[in-house]
């Protein structure tokens, strides 16, 4: 197998280039594009792109099932279906290029897909398991607050709990972005990593007055007892330094710069609930968490309100993404149904919110 085709790279790289400066793709995206181009050349023995056709496309798909990952395990139904959403963009581009795009089979192209069945396997996934207020409650009560390190640590976890930002979001905040008079935190998509870059403004939930003052204490305390300036980092990373008498490095307080990514978060939010003696979750059940409290107790304004606290712009994509029933609570309203069901077909989506409110009430 030859170890490139010079044609095939000179494509990739204008694909490359057509993902991050014409669609703005991200750099991580673009690599796993890449990836997944490469794959399909390794099932040809990298014959160019232009003698692409049905019987490759199929080829490919039989190929690709009996791969298996760095564990040596076969890929998951997940990873088939965005490799094969990869390589089919890239052909569907490669059918539109002025110098090669007649000679792409268009019929392969509608061969590279999963089957229907195989498809909705892929996009399926188990309900995460998310925590009450009352165990991130315990949590944060049982997390240490003597040291700068513990009081910031302590104060991430109190503005996660209410406002369930992403953890990605959460590690990029500037200290000027909350206010605590307001009580709300503005994500700048110009320096917060926010999904989509959207702007972002979010109010503090109500949902445990100790909370807020937990964050309260700490913003104050940043400004008049460390000093740090609007423009630093809310969460400032911890700052490593050597010891030559130890030969090692030690822990010497806290930074001027922000964490380089969300992985700190994670692990604080973990090591909270093991303290607590709790099952561990994941920093973005927190979203669950305050939605699955949304649906007990707002009304449909109130709603209406916390979706667009997350950044979603409809309320019933708040309400498919994180409106799952956690399991205890779903056989508790099947064993007390009484009523048969009624049709919400034809209802627009404004009245099917209501009524799914107003049933939780009942």
């Amino acid at each position: 197998m030859p170890e490139i085709n010079p044609l095939n790279e000179k494509l990739k790289k204008q694909y490359e280039e057509t993902l991050l400066h014409g669609r703005h793709r991200q750099r991580r995206t673009v690599d796993a594009v890449w990836k997944a181009i490469t794959l399909f050349e390794n099932s040809t023995g990298r014959q160019p792109f232009t003698s692409f056709n049905a019987t490759q496309a199929k080829d490919f798909k039989q190929w690709l099932s009996k791969q298996v990952n760095e564990k040596g395990h076969p890929l998951s139904l997940a990873t088939l279906r965005s490799t094969l959403a990869n390589v089919r963009e890239f052909f569907l581009w490669l059918r539109a290029h002025a110098q090669v795009g007649r000679k792409i089979d268009s019929r392969g192209i509608d061969y590279l897909h999963l089957s229907q069945n195989e498809d909705r396997a892929a996009r399926a996934s188990k309900p995460r398991p998310q925590p009450t207020i009352e165990q991130i409650t315990q949590a944060i009560n049982a997390m240490p607050c003597s040291t700068d390190i513990e009081k910031r640590d302590r104060a991430l976890m109190a503005l996660l709990a209410i406002t369930a930002m992403r953890d990605g979001a959460l590690a990029s905040l500037r200290l000027g972005d909350v206010d605590i008079t307001a009580r709300t935190v503005w994500q700048d998509p110009k320096h917060v990593k926010t999904k989509f870059g959207k702007a972002i403004l979010t109010a503090w939930v109500p949902i445990n007055p100790e909370f807020e003052e937990i964050v309260l204490d700490w913003v104050t305390y940043m400004r008049n007892d460390l000093g740090y300036s609007n423009k630093d980092p809310l969460f400032p990373a911890t700052r490593v330094e050597a010891n030559p008498e130890k030969m090692a490095f030690e822990v010497a307080g806290l930074s001027d710069k922000p964490w380089a990514s969300a992985a700190a978060i994670r692990k604080i939010f973990k090591e909270a609930f093991t303290r607590a003696g709790l099952p561990t979750f994941h920093p973005h059940s927190c979203r669950h968490m305050l939605i699955t409290w949304g649906i007990e107790n707002l009304s449909q304004e109130e709603f209406k309100a916390l979706s667009q606290n997350l950044g979603h712009d409809h309320a019933m994509t708040t309400y498919n993404a994180y409106g799952t029933i956690p399991a205890e609570r779903q056989i508790k309203l099947i064993r007390g149904m009484n009523k048969g069901p009624s049709d919400l077909s034809g209802l627009s989506e404004t009245e099917l919110l209501a009524e799914l409110m107003r049933r939780k009430t009942v």
